[in-house]
């Protein structure tokens, strides 16, 4: 029900009213229009597979908080360290309390580094298919996504190409199951996955996020080509440019770097070939679905 829904059953109520010969004020207008408000707020809708205009409010402005219906659960250690992404940038926050690193030329984590904290998350598929040894912080994604997490949080900084911890990160470091729910929390809200790409517009994918996970949860359980997840997101976030984005930032990165789906090549459909998705076990231990 769109506003202009709201004001013509308004209207029609007042009407009705009227030839009813019943005498109408403020008081009375004012609570029909609550009533009639409050049945909008709570009645699903179609589009957004059975989530109320309150409901996806809160999905799209309180991601992951108590009043929304995806809510980001509390952890321990040993639980945050089944989440790859979580593990490679507790790895890398864990490496900077011991000592600074020296960047490459170009500002990039050195090999070494980037080797550790690559095998400790997920395979990248060209990685694996060119069997590389020397893996770059530009070529392995969720290396360089642990990275731009603890930057972004402030937990990092550059200086004459070293990179340390700042006095935020080692207070951070003081109570790691906190850190990691930060940096869990930031990978989902705070870091925009165009970065990655060379897509137009920059909020697919990005915007809803919480969203997304509920529609993971939803039909996760078998697996479904990207495009079947696009259609839905795409029925509620009207933005201009490619959609195909949608699936590569959301499904094909972020979803596949933090282990809560995994994926396959259906070659059932095609050549060209997709890929399509199901859902981990570690979706229900990192969130609640109300």
């Amino acid at each position: 029900m769109e506003i202009n829904d709201i004001s013509k059953e308004l209207q029609d109520w007042i009407h009705a009213e009227q030839r009813a010969g019943r005498s109408l004020d403020m008081d009375r207008i004012c609570k029909q229009l609550r009533e009639i408000r409050e049945r909008h707020n709570s009645t699903p809708v179609s589009d957004s597979i059975g989530l109320s205009p309150e409901e996806m409010h809160n999905v799209i402005y309180g991601p992951f908080s108590s009043q929304c219906v995806v809510e980001l659960n509390t952890l321990e250690k040993s639980q945050y360290d089944k989440i790859p992404l979580v593990r490679q940038t507790l790895f890398l926050l864990n490496t900077l309390i011991e000592k600074e690193l020296k960047l490459t030329k170009l500002g990039w984590l050195p090999l070494k580094i980037v080797a550790e904290a690559y095998h400790l998350g997920q395979p990248e598929w060209i990685i694996e298919e060119l069997k590389q040894k020397r893996i770059n912080e530009y070529e392995a994604g969720p290396v360089r996504m642990a990275r731009i997490i603890l930057e972004l949080l402030g937990w990092i900084k550059t200086r004459k190409g070293m990179l340390s911890l700042t006095a935020k990160g080692r207070k951070a470091f003081s109570d790691i199951d906190a850190a990691a729910n930060e940096i869990l929390r930031f990978s989902l809200v705070g870091v925009g996955l165009h970065t990655f790409d060379r897509y137009d517009e920059d909020r697919i994918g990005n915007w809803g996020m919480a969203y997304s996970v509920w529609l993971l949860n939803k039909y996760g359980s078998e697996w479904h080509l990207g495009d079947f997840y696009k259609e839905y997101y795409q029925k509620v976030f009207k933005f201009p440019g490619n959609y195909d984005a949608y699936e590569t930032r959301v499904f094909m990165r972020l979803f596949y770097w933090l282990g809560i789906v995994e994926q396959r090549l259906n070659r059932h459909v095609g050549p060209p070939f997709k890929e399509e998705y199901r859902k981990t076990d570690l979706l229900s231990m990192i969130f609640s679905f109300k």
